[in-house]
């Protein structure tokens, strides 16, 4: 399945009660997708839904937006804020989570559903992906995992008949950037999709290469972050800014690097630049 899936995705975590409203606000800027998850912890999902509804009415078609979401098992809920009824079975739990999604949402399909951490027992992933994949292709168009170790992702995908897609995981040091993961996601047509560059990077943030980017594109360094993560080819971005000016900044610097294939020569050597340095901090967090 070939998905067109935008460089960035608009983020709607932790926006609490301004969730609709920078919803529809990063829509009407331009971000065609949009992740949400039945996390009632860290996302409101009936809110984007909302956000989503309002922008639409300005025009937009819902066949222009990429809609992700994500299921979460029991474990990973706080225990007042389980969105299903946890003594069912799995796909119980599932069947029960997409319905709600899809209500939420205010759609008839996902264009995505992420499994959002994996469950206690690994087995229990497979049993999951296979009730995820009586979903597919009519209410649910493509499925991925987050939060998922290499070994965790090459399971699912082994046993797999609907073969993830997306893989949504944190990008830092800790983990080693995900190298060998991503290695393995390219050589699949696997997409990754980073989130939580900013929060745990100080180094990169810090970087000499980071700066130089900046200046060359006269942008922010977060943006520049965003655009060297980007270079590294295979890679989506988590954007979940609540400024509408770097909405569009954002939008607008993406499209001109990525469209404009002589502007993405003159920054490959800062990408090079930019993989040696991810190699160099993993190997001292090793």
């Amino acid at each position: 399945m070939e998905l067109k899936i935008p460089l960035l995705l608009y983020g709607t975590a932790w926006k609490e009660e301004r969730t609709a409203h920078l919803t529809e606000t990063a829509v009407l800027k331009g971000f065609t997708c949009i992740d949400t998850a039945n996390y009632p912890t860290t996302y409101d999902e009936k809110l984007t839904g909302d956000g989503i509804a309002a922008a639409l009415k300005s025009g937009i078609k819902r066949s222009d937006l990429f809609i992700q979401t994500k299921f979460a098992p029991v474990w990973a809920h706080h225990p007042k804020k389980i969105p299903f009824n946890p003594h069912q079975d799995i796909e119980g739990q599932i069947t029960e989570s997409v319905r709600q999604s899809l209500e939420h949402l205010q759609v008839d399909y996902l264009d995505s559903l992420l499994l959002h951490v994996p469950f206690e027992d690994d087995r229990d992933n497979l049993i999951a992906w296979k009730v995820l994949e009586t979903f597919v292709p009519h209410t649910i168009r493509s499925l991925g995992v987050s939060n998922f170790k290499l070994l965790q992702l090459k399971e699912v995908y082994a046993n797999a008949t609907v073969k993830p897609v997306m893989v949504q995981n944190r990008f830092y040091k800790e983990t080693g950037f995900d190298s060998d993961l991503r290695e393995f996601c390219v050589e699949r047509g696997i997409t990754y999709q980073a989130y939580w560059m900013l929060r745990n990077n100080p180094e990169i943030l810090a970087s000499d290469i980071l700066k130089s980017v900046a200046a060359k594109l006269n942008v922010e360094k977060e943006l520049a972050f965003y655009v060297l993560i980007l270079g590294l080819g295979g890679t989506q971005i988590l954007d979940g800014t609540t400024n509408p000016e770097r909405m569009e900044q954002d939008l607008k610097t993406v499209g001109e690097v990525f469209g404009n294939r002589g502007r993405l020569r003159e920054l490959q050597g800062d990408i090079n630049a930019f993989r040696q340095l991810l190699s160099k901090l993993s190997t001292v967090a090793e």
